[in-house]
């Protein structure tokens, strides 16, 4: 991003922000607000230049960002709020999904149009097999919601793949948090993490083939801009 911007900086104009948010339970949390009880995130919807609706995050924090170091201040910042825990299989495991959102303004120097563009990073909680995890009480509620929303996901990804005429995006937050990095005039990347343990063969495979859906997802470009 930033190569970018120093490259085009004599023709294009550039206002980057960055936000992050975990989905936690069925929370949305604000991770770079610094009061301590943060209110919960509420979703809407938000016409874009191109005519697409998008789902926003009404009242989040975005931190205008100039270069990669300060990039970096905002993820680690955001981070450090992020729910954890120990269980059996993971000594820090994550207990919601993140999402880290930049957005990047572009403005035309000599004609004044703007172009929009969006990257979404988003760190996916693992499944869980509450047998193998231990995690009991509110870690098992935890496990519970996360296999519920990438079940969801599922869906969504399956959706792409059997050609369906509708995307059940609205079944969960997630999906609809996701929505406009699914498809549309998205790309979608997927990286697994997995285990190199034998003893988790069974977790691996069913990642592996979990994320092999993403090869589904179709996109149509359109530019994001208004004249």
């Amino acid at each position: 991003i930033f190569r970018t911007v120093a490259r085009d900086s004599e023709r294009f104009e550039f206002e980057i922000t960055a936000s992050m948010v975990e989905l936690y339970l069925t929370d949305l949390r604000d991770l770079l607000v610094r009061s301590k009880k943060p209110e919960k995130l509420e979703m809407k919807s938000q016409r874009r230049p191109n005519g697409s609706i998008a789902v926003v995050l009404d009242g989040v924090t975005e931190e205008t960002v100039a270069c990669s170091e300060d990039l970096a201040q905002v993820v680690m910042r955001g981070l450090s709020a992020r729910k954890v825990k120990s269980t059996n299989m993971n000594a820090e495991s994550s207990r919601s999904h993140l999402m880290l959102v930049i957005n990047i303004t572009i403005t035309e120097i000599a004609t004044g149009r703007l172009r929009f563009g969006k990257i979404t990073v988003v760190d996916l909680a693992g499944s869980e097999r509450l047998a193998k995890s231990g995690v009991t009480g509110e870690g098992q509620r935890e496990a519970i919601e996360i296999n519920k929303s990438l079940s969801a996901l599922g869906d969504v990804m399956m959706a792409f793949c059997s050609g369906a005429k509708v995307v059940p995006y609205r079944n969960h937050k997630l999906t609809q948090l996701m929505q406009d990095s699914l498809g549309g005039s998205a790309k979608t990347l997927m990286f697994v993490n997995v285990s190199p343990s034998s003893s988790n063969v069974h977790e691996t495979v069913n990642a592996l083939k979990y994320a092999s859906r993403a090869r589904c997802i179709e996109n149509e470009v359109k530019h994001n801009k208004s004249h």
